[in-house]
């Protein structure tokens, strides 16, 4: 699975958002070309993180909700540059945030993206580079692009 067919520059956005639930609206304001009911999606992805936090630590934190309202899975990336306090283990504030959309039914791809980012992510060195490029929107996905195609 190739993670870059599911992102698109046009989904890389600066979050101006200080908190979960208005980063959240912020993305799925971003993706409305991909979400039929943006309303619906929004309420999925707050109840997902009421349920237990999609922080993963190291400045990343993954929300990712399923519903009726999508076609087809997509991924949209928010840049905090003060970062989100997203209830991650490690307490440190979310900076990258990778929100996942997709179908009801299809939790073989769901679950294969989770991965995927969790894998691309993990490496410290990468994380690292991922940061020095959020001041500038094209150099980022450009740099996404490169490693997630290697």
């Amino acid at each position: 699975m190739n993670l870059i067919n599911y992102i698109d520059r046009q989904r890389v956005i600066f979050l101006e958002a200080n908190e979960i639930n208005s980063a959240l609206k912020e993305m799925v304001e971003a993706s409305r070309e991909k979400v039929n009911n943006s309303d619906n999606f929004l309420q999925a992805l707050i109840s997902r993180e009421e349920l237990m936090s999609t922080g993963f630590g190291f400045g990343i934190a993954y929300p990712h909700a399923k519903t009726p309202d999508i076609d087809e899975f997509f991924i949209t990336i928010g840049i905090s540059k003060a970062g989100i306090d997203w209830k991650s283990f490690d307490q440190k504030d979310a900076q990258l945030i990778f929100m996942i959309g997709g179908p009801d039914g299809q939790q073989d791809i769901y679950l294969k993206l989770l991965a995927g980012l969790s894998s691309f992510l993990k490496n410290s060195q990468l994380h690292d580079q991922l940061t020095n490029f959020c001041e500038d929107i094209d150099s980022f996905y450009q740099f996404i692009v490169k490693n997630l195609n290697q």
